[in-house]
């Protein structure tokens, strides 16, 4: 079995074993990262980077839960157009209402740790940046850009209730079959504690 063959598909594990290797075997090849079991990120040579692929689209798995659950959450989110108008309109806010949505449920259904960190993923992370709607070359907000859109956003209480009821009723039923996830329900729970004069109930 050759060295591209091989390392077509590799596990978090391996990854830190055999970095070297398998970042030498994406020059040819990409290569597929999985985490608990489901396709995480792909490693990919410069050239596939600069558009040797034309849609970043072609490197996320059609099984993937974040593909097939889509449609729900872009359904849930177009019944509060007029709360993302009312977002649009916000001085703070620079990255459409709907994209910051998509990005806060990366933090949460990842548990980013960091806003830093979050915006690192946008950079490199296929999967995050099919999810939020960034090509290939498509160059990511700066820093400030996206902190000052994710608190205006947060800001917002029915924005922040919206973000619960996406992952209540989206997410929640499904979460054990989804062992990709790790959703931080300290995090949303902190969210809407700004909003809130009594502790949130689990949910």
């Amino acid at each position: 079995m050759g060295t591209m063959e091989r390392y077509s598909k590799v596990g978090m594990q391996e990854l830190d074993q055999r970095l070297s290797k398998i970042v030498e075997a994406a020059r040819k090849k990409p290569v597929s990262v999985y985490r608990y079991g489901a396709p995480w990120v792909w490693i990919v040579s410069q050239e596939d980077w600069q558009g040797a692929l034309k849609e970043v689209s072609a490197y996320i798995p059609p099984g993937h839960s974040l593909v097939l659950l889509r449609p729900q959450i872009d359904d849930l989110l177009d019944e509060h157009y007029e709360l993302m108008q009312a977002l649009a309109a916000e001085p703070g806010m620079s990255i459409a209402p709907q994209t910051v949505m998509h990005i806060l449920l990366l933090q949460l259904l990842y548990s980013v740790p960091s806003e830093q960190q979050l915006y690192e993923q946008l950079n490199y992370n296929l999967l995050f940046r099919w999810f939020v709607g960034l090509d290939l070359n498509q160059k990511v907000w700066s820093f400030s850009v996206l902190s000052r859109s994710t608190t205006t956003l947060l800001n917002n209480p029915r924005a922040v209730e919206l973000i619960q009821k996406v992952i209540g009723e989206v997410f929640c039923g499904a979460l054990l079959q989804m062992p990709e996830f790790s959703l931080n329900f300290a995090l949303l729970h902190s969210w809407l504690g700004k909003h809130v004069a009594t502790p949130i109930a689990s949910i």
